[in-house]
């Protein structure tokens, strides 16, 4: 049996076109091992959506290459699709070169013996359509989540974004295919499906939006959760909010990249709303869902940022319900038009703007994390050892420091708070 070990770089859309790859190695005869451990075939699924994340990629390849000399070399996703002339030559060529999106499974595109080639092979993307379909079900044989994937591409063209071009356009997966997924993913035993995609909230298909692709997935069945990943501000969002409000399995968690807290930046950006309409979508929905994590992305650096739009940014950061802040440093990506724009500020400039942040993010994370002591919340255990612990429906750690009875993984068990600690790190006991 041929041994196959994936490395995927980037966002949970990935992970998901990763799971769908092992799935369909594994039923065509593939043993799936860890990567590190030696394999006849070695999987790459690449990032692009900045220079740092190519420069992974290729650092990857490289260690693969050299460590595995005889193995055959694959190079799926983004960076195969925009950095094609990166990878004609040097030290890591790899064999088979498959760009977004596949035009087939991978089992189908492989060469019969898996044979080295001198010169690497690229595979005709396919072409994007709207109502796909993805056979079988993805592989997350180590986890106790799934990603299900129920959308690609973008149309968006954020001044600093790549992805429209390693993703292709915005198309929805066919509706009864997620329900299938979806299906077989409970019957493999997953407690939490999240939901992924490069901009779920543009999900539509068959008149079904993501609020609609919400109400059917719970009618699955109880004993399951769901979680929605990174999410863009949307006008589809408050009826989500509703469904949120309707049921206890759709978790308590938005991520709603924010990306800038001004609205002459946001407009540089080319984002799609203002601060006072990103406000007016968050507001109501902390409203209504006591207890929900407000998570965003932030951007500094980006071109034309001066001392007094960070200001106002770091106020509208600062007087905002945030929970979870995720704060990056721009870096400017090849083939956008923000790389080509003027007036950036200084690196170090940057970096201390970005800690700035990332400490307000921390302390406001302490404060919710303070705020559950005292209440009863539905933890999804994923480790045992030396206590259970887990992740709560509004994404907070928990331990589970007092109970009666042992605690399996991969269960979900209500959990009364009883301390808090840096990092969203909580403690509790079970409840019975």
């Amino acid at each position: 049996m041929p041994r196959v070990s994936f490395y995927t770089l980037g966002c949970r859309l990935n992970q998901a076109d990763t799971g769908h790859v092992a799935d369909d190695l594994q039923r065509h005869g593939y043993e799936l091992v860890p990567w590190g451990e030696a394999a006849e075939l070695l999987v790459v699924n690449s990032c692009a959506v900045t220079g740092t994340a190519s420069q992974k990629t290729r650092q990857v390849l490289r260690q693969a290459r050299r460590r595995f000399p005889d193995a055959f070399l694959v190079l799926m996703g983004c960076d195969a699709t925009v950095d094609l002339t990166t990878w004609s030559a040097g030290p890591a060529v790899p064999d088979l070169i498959v760009p977004n999106p596949r035009p087939a499974p991978l089992s189908e595109l492989l060469p019969a013996g898996l044979p080295r080639a001198a010169v690497s092979r690229r595979i005709t993307p396919g072409t994007p359509a709207d109502g796909f379909v993805i056979p079988g079900a993805s592989d997350y044989s180590e986890r106790t989540r799934a990603n299900l994937k129920v959308q690609d591409g973008c149309d968006f063209f954020c001044s600093y974004c790549i992805v429209p071009f390693t993703r292709g356009p915005a198309r929805s997966r066919a509706l009864d295919d997620v329900l299938r997924e979806a299906e077989e993913l409970l019957a493999r035993g997953y407690r939490e499906l999240v939901l992924s995609g490069v901009n779920i909230t543009t999900y539509c298909h068959g008149g079904v939006d993501l609020a609609g692709l919400l109400e059917k997935l719970l009618a699955l069945g109880p004993g399951f959760r769901l979680r929605l990943g990174s999410a863009e501000p949307g006008p589809v969002l408050p009826r989500v909010v509703d469904v949120m409000a309707s049921s206890s399995q759709l978790c308590r968690f938005l991520h709603l990249p924010l990306q800038y807290g001004e609205d002459g930046l946001l407009r540089l950006m080319r984002r799609h709303y203002s601060v006072a309409e990103y406000e007016a979508l968050v507001m109501p929905a902390m409203e209504r869902l006591p207890g929900l994590c407000l998570g965003a992305d932030v951007i500094v650096g980006f071109p034309g940022e001066t001392a007094a739009s960070f200001a106002t940014t770091r106020a509208f950061i600062e007087r905002m319900p945030f929970s979870l802040l995720h704060v990056f440093v721009y870096s400017p990506r090849q083939g956008t038009d923000a790389a080509k724009m003027p007036g950036r500020p200084r690196k170090a400039l940057a970096e201390e703007r970005s800690a700035d942040l990332i400490a307000l993010g921390e302390a406001k994370a302490r404060v919710f994390a303070e705020q559950q002591l005292g209440k009863t919340l539905e933890v999804l255990i994923e480790d045992e050892q030396p206590q259970p612990c887990g992740w709560s429906d509004n994404y907070l750690q928990v331990t589970v420091a007092e109970h009666d009875a042992p605690i399996a993984v991969n269960t979900l068990q209500k959990v009364l708070i009883t301390a808090a600690g840096d990092k969203r790190q909580l403690t509790g006991r079970a409840v019975p």
